[in-house]
């Protein structure tokens, strides 16, 4: 997951960056976009996976990228990797996962 996210990193301007979060311990790996944008402060999770027991669980990707493809790609079996995005009510592994992601995904406010 380090490697993962430390892609990431190089993001940043003179007003923002990203900081990586990894907390071996309790198996959580989170890329945080900080910084400002004029006067506003801009504090965005752009990333953030856990690891619950044997299973990768991608909480958040609001990157313009597959996290899901990104994984596969490192060798991760998909049958692994969960999308916590999606309730759990809604979730099929038979179904096109990436569909499923924008159909089923809830902004909260």
């Amino acid at each position: 997951m380090k490697k993962l996210l430390c892609e990431y990193e190089f993001i940043q301007d003179e007003d923002s960056q990203i900081e990586l979060i990894f907390d071996d311990k309790r198996m959580r790996y989170i890329a945080i976009w900080l910084g400002w944008h004029k006067y506003k402060p801009i504090y965005q999770c752009i990333i953030h996976i856990d690891i619950v027991e044997d299973c990768i669980l991608i909480q958040c990707n609001d990157t313009e990228e597959s996290i899901l493809a990104k994984l596969t790609k490192m060798g991760i079996d998909e049958d692994k990797i969960r999308l916590g995005f999606i309730h759990p009510k809604h979730y099929d592994r038979d179904i096109d996962l990436g569909q499923k992601a924008f159909d089923n995904l809830v902004i909260k406010s």
